[in-house]
């Protein structure tokens, strides 16, 4: 009998929340697509550093539990307050507490697991698509086909649901337990208490602001430059008070809207602004807490995108600024045959060039460089020019002219201002017998392949050269095919009998082949691996975190047309068109719908122009970074508006308009 009744409310919960069944599936769609492709063998071999995938899902999928377990744990509230008068009747005719329980607990297992079902079709389906992107980021060849390991994906996704729906449904028999008769006839009659009054509320949303703007500033003050260790406790700090900060804006900004609406007779009056405030301001009563938990997620949501958008570009221009040659080998000039016939063992060799780097008796760029901007060589690296235009030539640019008495200044975008600062003392330099101007500063297309362990290159006339010393020999190979991964470690195990140090105190030995080997397939395949991670996991989260938003919003909108339907039918009746009425409706369900967004794009605003301090040396410009907001904004947006569309028809519908 339970059974039965269980199964015929389970239908029609499904017609009611038709939104949030779909929103479950989708997230437990993602959940299993991702763990499929996590153990998948042809993901997982793409590179090593792709093994790490599958660590990171399960970080990343435990988090999405706890959302996931957020939204249902709030919409079977939701659905048990609205039916609370159902089981208060239930418990009146005799039937019960236990039994009660037990059937609305069935009720939600049947709809959890026909959304698990569904989840297991659509994502083997999502799956495919998902590995032909990433493989296609690897330029690997890929053939439709579904997958074939589901064992552990599908006991992930077991376990993950059974986890959720354990504690959410142990919650919910809890909750029931202690409600009585009376409790349950009345619950749906029942709101969030409203403890601000009116000058608590202005004083309450003062305090967020400060909270917010203080916030924002001290993580703002962590974050100046490259190199600069932030304070990881005054990190914390930032992150709590922003935390609290839009608890609180989102708890007693309604009321501060309110009262600001009603002493200017201008707004107040003017159209329908008094009831869409009126309303709005009553809904933030009811949900307060939820809100300010959703204004967290979107958040959330916001950073993520932005910082996935803003990796992808420092991952393109760090393999081009670690590995802009086929292959780079620093050794010793003998050794370097060595290396030339290993690489024709598995490729054609298009060209081979070698140079040197030298170092002078005085440092006059290093000796005067803040700590910020020095790096672990100390001394400064000198090219002579020919070969300073020679590796421009192979990277495709165009050669620079010195005079007989110029010399000029290579930098990267992250030591470029410390050089800037000290110019004034680098006008003239001395080597040998011969002064040298400086002719220019530039940090376009800096390679430090160039000067490992530096972050600039001295370049000076040919003939100068001749005063300086040597330093190092240096190998550029460029091959006719992409170099893989795999070349990287094996020229690092040639390069390992020669550079290997044994010390003679402790008997340990050092090798440093890693920092002599710069070969562009690893590091394509590396930073591939590490974009791929990152970018799927981020954009991950931020889709679930949209969706869970979106999907309470929704089913909230939606239940107000169907409680206060009448107080439209009473607006009808009183002279106002259905036309104007549903305006009214559209201009409600905005508000409600930016409300819990309006902190976020601040915030994430904020957060990105802080962390770009760090970042723009890696950028393509200072500015990249609001391409990255406007981007990840847009994304967000997209799918917020297709539940704000889907509130607007389905509140529509209810109306009967």
């Amino acid at each position: 009998m339970l059974f039965k009744l269980s199964i015929n409310n389970a239908k029609r919960s499904i017609k009611d929340y038709l939104i949030y069944i779909v929103t479950i599936t989708i997230a437990f769609s993602l959940m299993f697509s991702f763990n499929l492709i996590s153990n998948s063998k042809d993901i997982i071999d793409l590179a090593d550093m792709m093994k790490n995938f599958r660590i990171a899902m399960i970080f990343v999928s435990l988090i999405v539990c706890f959302v996931l377990g957020f939204l249902i744990n709030y919409m079977i509230k939701f659905i048990f307050k609205k039916r609370s008068k159902e089981f208060g009747l239930y418990l009146l005719l005799g039937i019960s507490k236990k039994d009660i329980s037990l059937m609305f607990i069935l009720e939600n297992l049947i709809l959890g697991f026909i959304s698990l079902v569904l989840s297991f079709f659509v994502g083997i389906l999502l799956s495919t698509i998902i590995s032909s992107i990433i493989l296609n980021i690897f330029n690997a060849p890929y053939i439709v086909k579904l997958p074939t390991d589901y064992l552990i994906p599908f006991l992930l996704s077991l376990g993950y649901f059974l986890l959720i729906y354990f504690v959410v449904l142990l919650l919910t028999k809890r909750r029931i337990k202690r409600l009585k008769i009376h409790d349950l006839l009345y619950l749906n009659n029942f709101n969030e208490k409203n403890k601000l009054t009116k000058n608590k509320s202005i004083i309450s949303f003062i305090i967020s602001l400060i909270l917010v703007i203080g916030g924002l500033l001290i993580f703002n003050n962590e974050f100046k430059g490259v190199g600069i260790e932030p304070d990881t406790l005054l990190v914390m700090l930032s992150i709590i008070m922003l935390i609290v900060g839009i608890y609180l804006f989102i708890s007693s900004f309604a009321n501060f809207l309110l009262s600001f609406v009603l002493k200017h007779k201008s707004l107040k009056y003017t159209k329908d602004n008094l009831f869409v405030i009126r309303q709005f301001n009553a809904k933030v009563k009811t949900m307060k807490k939820s809100l300010g938990t959703l204004s967290l997620l979107i958040t959330l949501t916001l950073v993520s995108l932005t910082f996935s958008l803003m990796f992808n570009e420092i991952f393109d221009i760090q393999i081009d600024m670690s590995a802009p040659y086929d292959v780079t080998v620093i050794d010793d000039e003998e050794n370097f045959d060595k290396y030339i016939n290993h690489i024709k063992k598995e490729y054609e060799i298009e060209e081979v060039f070698t140079y040197h780097e030298y170092f002078n008796d005085v440092n006059y760029v290093n000796d005067n460089l803040s700590y910020d901007y020095k790096g672990w060589r100390g001394t400064d690296t000198y090219l002579r020019l020919s070969d300073y235009n020679k590796l421009l030539e192979l990277k495709g640019r165009d050669p620079i002219t010195l005079k007989p008495n110029q010399y000029y200044i290579h930098s990267s975008s992250s030591v470029y201002n410390g050089i800037i600062d000290i110019k004034n003392k680098l006008k003239t330099i001395k080597i040998g017998d011969k002064s040298l101007k400086l002719k220019g500063v530039t940090d376009t297309y800096y390679t430090s392949s160039w000067s490992y362990g530096n972050g600039f290159v001295i370049v000076v006339p040919d003939d100068v050269i001749n005063s300086l010393k040597s330093e190092s020999d240096t190998l550029v190979v460029d091959t006719k095919e992409e170099t893989k991964e795999e070349l990287n470690n094996e020229l690092i195990n040639i390069l390992n009998k020669d550079i290997c140090e044994t010390d003679p105190e402790t008997g340990t030995t050092y090798c440093y082949a890693s920092a002599n080997v710069f070969v562009k397939g690893y590091y394509m395949a590396m930073n591939k691996s590490v974009m791929t991670i990152m970018d799927f996991t981020l954009f991950y989260l931020a889709f679930i975190f949209t969706v869970v938003t979106g999907t309470i919003i929704a089913v909230q909108s939606i239940n107000d047309a169907i409680t206060y339907k009448k107080y439209y039918d009473t607006l009808n009746k009183l002279g106002l068109s259905k036309r104007t009425i549903l305006k009214t409706v559209r201009k409600q369900l905005l508000v409600y719908f930016l409300f819990p967004v309006i902190l976020p794009f601040i915030i994430n605003f904020s957060i990105s122009t802080s962390l770009n301090h760090i970042f723009a040396p890696f950028l393509a410009s200072n500015t990249s970074y609001l391409s990255f907001i406007f981007l990840s904004s847009g994304l967000f947006l997209i799918i917020y508006l297709i539940y704000y569309l889907v509130s607007y028809f389905s509140f529509k519908r209810c109306l009967e308009y």
